[in-house]
């Protein structure tokens, strides 16, 4: 073998010892994040009772996101405040040196981390447009609940027959055509806005059921869904007390 073939093949001998040692380190690294990930269990930190992180928790609930919820009362509130970006409530706590703020952000973190989030672009864009219009209808509705009582029940008709019938025939629809689902006939982060909004009205007394008649459709399939019947029926749900 001549000297430039001897030093070629030794060439390819350690770049091929080199990819080989590249694939374990690779290969290690993603069984050490895979197991990271396995064992990592986030915290949601809300007020204690039903409000804006029962929709997180039914997305970890249904992905099997490992979590544990924090309630802070009314009355601790002032003291945490000051530490709490934004000002506000929810937040999830990642990691000690991470937390995410704003309830669409959690919510669309959590869904990805729980495959609740499509991974086909255009699903996952229909899914944001959804969420997004149901993010609308709660804040309308929340301008409607804080209105002066003389002109609460006027407001809320209005907001029925407006507002509310636009976004709930459009995810009637939707719900009809993926049989109880928003999206390609199976549950995705979209579905349990939907679900948590609606169940928000029914405990205020909003008539809706006749804008979206093919809820009834999804609550099955969520009663069928094991994760979230155990849930639904746990103390856990704070809906349910």
């Amino acid at each position: 073998m001549s000297h430039f073939l001897l030093k070629s093949h030794k060439a390819l001998q350690k770049t091929d010892f080199a990819n080989k040692n590249k694939k374990k380190q690779t290969s290690t690294l993603n069984n050490n994040l895979k197991i990271a990930k396995q064992t990592m269990v986030y915290e949601i930190v809300y007020f204690n009772g039903p409000g804006r992180a029962e929709v997180l928790k039914l997305i970890a609930e249904a992905g099997s996101v490992p979590y544990t919820f924090k309630g802070i009362t009314k009355e601790d509130w002032p003291q945490h405040k000051p530490n709490a970006r934004y000002g506000q409530l929810p937040f999830l706590k990642v990691n000690e040196n991470f937390t995410l703020y704003q309830t669409l952000v959690i919510a669309r973190f959590l869904a990805q981390e729980g495959n609740l989030y499509p991974t086909d672009r255009l699903q996952a864009a229909e899914s944001e447009e959804y969420v997004t219009s149901l993010e609308e209808l709660f804040i309308k509705y929340y301008k409607v609940y804080f209105a002066p009582e003389e002109k609460r029940q006027e407001e809320l008709h209005s907001f029925i027959e407006g507002p509310l019938k636009t976004v709930f025939s459009v995810l009637n629809e939707a719900l009809e055509k993926n049989v109880g689902y928003l999206i390609d006939g199976k549950l995705s982060w979209a579905d349990l806005f939907l679900y948590d909004l609606t169940a928000m009205f029914e405990e205020r007394g909003v008539d809706f059921i006749s804008a979206i008649p093919n809820i009834n459709k999804l609550r099955e399939n969520i009663k069928n869904n094991l994760a979230l019947k155990a849930y639904l029926e746990s103390d856990r749900n704070l809906r349910k007390k």
